[in-house]
């Protein structure tokens, strides 16, 4: 039975109170409409009023189906669903999906008059040591100097974003840091840390995606190794270059090309790039597209069926033993981004596989059926991928698909390993366990699923913004383990850009996995019967190491290996001692029939 909150509160008293509540609230979520900065004060507004409202409503015991108890309250889900309008409506601003070649820092930054904001490392080799406006000029070719400084005055004279300009250096550098064959693009953009804008000069080249690999394979017929040349040969140089770069054969690379040349009807790598630029100036990549997911290493586009191509993400080596990474709901696949070397050590190579709604994978409304669609997605991916059989890794939210794919697929998963993984919910103290912000979601998810896509727009509108960190330091308290962990040199940025990656599409993605994990999903878990080794921290505090253990106790086949002092972000801590237990468990699974 449906509860009202009015109701629920009781008592004249009651309601005048939730009325000022009510006001509150609903003024909260305009004023993020208005500026997202002030998301943190609305998230501590909804807590307060979301945690009164589970109390209230006293479901104790939590089942497979959305709640019978849930909010009703036409006023607020009026406002909240005029504030969700409000935000489609404004759009999501210049910065959310950034231009092929974007997705990093540029080489240099450049303020008014030419003055130096920022530099990344790599533009040392090409510009001097100490970069300067004069050093990036003396680097160019006189025409190109003489164009910069006309592209710098003009910008000085109306700043403004979206101007353009192609620049030659006069010496080539012997880097791959430069894959243009010598040229670097200025752009205006809006600046990042201010209020104005900035000149940025990046490196050129061809942004490559899946729907680029996907036209490939399906309009000629490319093999996948082809495809990586053709991806090799867009980034500059001849055969030769990109055997030393990749470690191939030049004999094998000569014979590929020549049947790429052959399947393409191109005659010479010039006709070939040009080819390729067609297909980027035309093709489904010709709109903005999110970048590459962070730390991606080849990304491979997988059709799955029904003109959908899923994009999956292969990082470690060649030999190592298979193991599919299923992402969770809030990083994508940020963690992927500092686990190349520890990849290396312990012999693990990478699939990871972007789910439907997130990144640049393909968009599917269907909520209730989400775990299903992906299990059976992962059986394609896998027959593509020649992966006969693989131990899967559910990180946090992505273990609900992990379960999901071993109960259709059967002796092709070998092994579930979870890092810092949920656990079904089946009773309202799991939610109690969690920190605020994080509670604030999963009651939304459970009581109120009406106001949850406002809720999840408002939380897109400040990381689209300029204080993205606004939005990540609340999920990680002072004091915390997790805190520590994120303070670390680069941790923040990757997981912030595997923030900005996964909304890349909206709030679909949040909205489907929220319904799952505030739900008991543990038929899932009964659908195969897979050895499970659940890696997780003692301080975690979305998923309680109580609640995991409880989990294992009810399920033989289940071994839990606590880590002391370590909270949720495992894989950011101690990537190396998490990879050697999963890549351990891996060959175990996959050495029995």
């Amino acid at each position: 039975m449906a509860a009202d909150a009015s109701g629920a509160m009781g008592g004249e008293d009651g309601d005048e109170s939730l009325d000022a509540e009510r006001a509150r609230i609903i003024g909260s979520i305009y004023e993020v409409v208005l500026n997202p900065e002030h998301f943190d004060s609305f998230m501590a507004d909804w807590s307060d009023f979301v945690d009164h409202l589970a109390r209230r409503l006293g479901e104790m015991h939590v089942s497979d189906e959305p709640s019978s108890r849930q909010l009703e309250d036409p006023v607020i889900e009026a406002h909240f669903r005029r504030a969700f309008a409000l935000f489609e409506r404004m759009g999501r601003g210049e910065a959310v999906l950034p231009a092929a070649g974007e997705g990093r820092e540029p080489l240099v930054r450049l303020g008014r008059s030419g003055s130096i904001v920022s530099v990344r490392p790599e533009a040392a080799t090409l510009f001097g040591e100490t970069v300067t406006l004069a050093s990036i000029r003396a680097a160019l070719e006189p025409d190109s100097a003489t164009r910069l400084a006309a592209f710098l005055a003009a910008f000085d004279r109306a700043p403004a974003s979206g101007r353009f300009a192609v620049l030659s250096l006069d010496e080539t550098p012997e880097t791959e840091s430069l894959p243009g064959g010598g040229l670097v693009a200025a752009v205006t953009v809006r600046d990042p840390g201010g209020q104005g804008f900035v000149t940025e000069l990046r490196t050129m080249g061809i942004g490559w995606g899946p729907a680029l690999s996907a036209i490939l394979v399906e309009s000629f017929r490319l093999t996948p190794r082809e495809c990586e040349l053709v991806r090799e040969l867009t980034c500059g140089g001849d055969l030769p270059a990109v055997a030393q770069r990749t470690g191939r054969s030049l004999n094998t690379l000569r014979a590929q090309l020549k049947s790429v040349f052959a399947k393409t009807r191109t005659g010479a790598q010039p006709e070939l790039m040009r080819l390729v630029a067609v297909l980027m100036l035309h093709g489904p990549e010709s709109e903005a597209r999110p970048d590459a997911a962070p730390g991606a290493g080849q990304e491979i586009g997988v059709d799955v069926g029904d003109g959908r191509i899923m994009p999956v993400q292969v990082v470690g080596p060649e030999d190592g033993v298979p193991v599919i990474f299923v992402h969770g709901m809030l990083d994508g696949l940020a963690s992927l981004g500092q686990l190349g070397g520890a990849l290396q050590a312990a012999g693990v190579r990478i699939y990871a596989p972007m789910r439907a709604n997130f990144g640049s994978s393909y968009a599917d409304p269907r909520i209730r059926e989400a775990p299903s669609l992906f299990a059976r997605d992962i059986g394609t991916v896998m027959s593509a991928l020649n992966v006969p059989r693989a131990v899967l890794l559910g990180h946090m939210a992505g273990a609900i698909y992990a379960y999901a794919a071993a109960a259709r697929l059967g002796r092709a998963v070998a092994g579930i390993a979870g890092v810092s993984a949920c656990v079904p919910i089946t009773s309202i103290e799991q939610f109690a366990a969690m920190t605020p912000r994080q509670r604030a979601v999963a009651y939304t998810a459970r009581f109120a699923p009406a106001l949850l896509p406002a809720v999840l727009r408002a939380g897109i509108a400040q990381i689209d913004s300029r204080n993205v960190e606004n939005f990540m330091t609340p999920l990680y308290p002072r004091g915390t383990r997790d805190r520590e962990i994120v303070g670390r040199a680069g941790v923040s940025d990757i997981i912030i850009e595997g923030y900005r990656y996964t909304v890349a599409q909206g709030q679909k993605a949040f909205q489907v996995d929220a319904w799952h994990v505030t739900r008991d999903w543990s038929a899932l878990v009964d659908g195969s019967e897979c050895p499970l080794y659940l890696i997780h921290g003692e301080l975690d505090p979305v998923v309680s190491l109580r609640s995991v253990r409880e989990f294992a106790q009810a399920r033989a086949r289940a071994h839990v290996v606590e880590i002391e002092g370590e909270g949720q972000l495992l894989l950011y801590a101690q990537p190396e001692a998490i990879l050697r237990e999963v890549g351990a468990f891996a060959r175990r699974c996959l050495a029995t029939p």
